[in-house]
């Protein structure tokens, strides 16, 4: 299943070459950003140039041909992927979530997930939940999850699912039974959804699901407590799900598109001379001010998430499990990474005044892309209330949070 150059292949790469992977490929992931907002996809080129960077196995076990890199890598790979082609980036966090998560499947389900290499492609959604009967041997699962990314390209879909058994919820001391489920891509239907003012090209359709048979072994019980399949043994699978598969993956997106809105600002701020005005508007107090803002709200949020996820980490590392609090940390910095970058891109467009509202001007599309990241399930900014549950002692509204 595994070939053992590969293995070894990844075993050698440092950090800084898969860094310097991003900018020898940068020219390309940016040349094609026009037409793939307008075919609401990545091109080929895109995803070739991201599939042969190995950028789509970050989170991949060195055992199945990955690289088993750090949440803080794996940030600063995606930040830097996204600076060129946001959607490029928002890929890399599917790609890599859906693989952290598959280290709660068996040995056996592993073994047929990636049969055909470590390329292998899953999109997923975690809500709403679909419903899973209990059959002979697996379930049969039906329902409609929206927000699947990139998923014209996927192998395979992951949801979530509640299980039922004659024709009820099945529940567990009062809590209903919810396993993680994983199908063939061409098992489901893709419905065309995703139309979208921002983000066009990540390809989040939906996708249905009619009387799909799952065999046992490509699901798994979504509980916090697992026992890793044999090649999910590392530290990186020990880290938490906040960390994992959000704060390394879901804000260094946001992250980028508001670096690249004060940078289109500060280039347009030198000759852009507003109506009734005979100076440029970098003389204007007002855009100084917005501009030296918006600098504060990015530098002081991407130096906040990666102080959360250096701590996180370093504790994970020394074989420490992290609090509910400490895991209410780092949801808490992905939020407010995000929502700081959401105003710092809306500081930029502000400034620019009519030349923003022009598609030809970039700041409009970063201001439509951070209006889509605005509302991620896992990075909004109902996101402050649920850390907030948890200080306070009370029950979140995010159960995965103390995953």
């Amino acid at each position: 299943m595994q070939n053992n150059s590969l293995t070894m292949a990844t075993e050698q790469v440092s950090k800084e070459e898969l860094l310097r992977k991003v900018k020898e490929i940068g020219p390309d992931l940016s040349r094609f950003v026009t037409d793939e907002r307008n075919d609401r996809r990545l091109s080929r080129s895109v995803i070739g140039a991201l599939r042969e960077a190995g950028l789509y196995r970050l989170y991949l076990p060195k055992s199945l041909g990955g690289f088993e890199a750090d949440p803080i890598t794996t940030a600063r790979i995606v930040e830097d992927v996204s600076s060129y082609n946001a959607a490029a980036g928002w890929s890399l966090m599917v790609a890599n979530t859906s693989t952290w998560w598959c280290a709660r499947l068996s040995d056996k389900g592993i073994d047929e997930f990636f049969e055909n290499g470590p390329d292998t492609f899953m999109a997923g959604a975690f809500h709403p939940p679909m419903r899973a009967t209990i059959v002979e041997g697996g379930y049969r699962i039906n329902g409609r999850s929206p927000l699947t990314s990139n998923v014209h390209e996927a192998q395979w879909i992951f949801v979530t699912a509640l299980v039922m058994s004659d024709g009820e919820i099945k529940m567990n001391n009062g809590i209903p039974e919810v396993r993680g489920v994983v199908m063939r891509s061409e098992d489901c239907k893709i419905i065309d959804t995703w139309h979208t003012h921002g983000m066009r090209a990540t390809d989040s359709n939906d996708v249905e699901s009619t009387d799909v048979f799952v065999p046992d072994h490509l699901t798994f019980p979504l509980t916090q407590e697992f026992e890793p399949n044999r090649h999910y043994k590392g530290k990186l699978y020990r880290f938490p799900a906040m960390g994992a598969s959000i704060a390394s993956l879901i804000p260094p997106v946001a992250l980028a598109l508001a670096r690249n809105a004060i940078t289109e600002l500060r280039s347009l701020a030198e000759k852009k001379i507003p109506f009734g005005s005979t100076v440029s508007i970098r003389e204007r107090g007002s855009v100084q001010r917005k501009l030296g803002m918006a600098e504060a709200y990015v530098q002081s949020s991407r130096a906040y998430l990666h102080l959360a996820l250096s701590e996180a980490w370093q504790k994970t590392i020394l074989g420490e499990k992290l609090s509910l609090e400490e895991k209410a940390g780092l949801l808490l910095a992905s939020s407010h990474t995000n929502q700081m970058c959401l105003q710092a891109v809306d500081m930029m467009y502000s400034a620019a005044g009519t030349s923003g509202i022009y598609s030809k001007n970039k700041l409009s599309h970063y201001f439509a892309d951070a209006q889509v990241i605005r509302h991620h399930g896992f990075a909004n900014d109902s996101r402050y209330e649920t850390a907030a549950q948890v200080y306070l002692g009370l029950q979140p509204d995010l159960p995965v949070i103390a995953f």
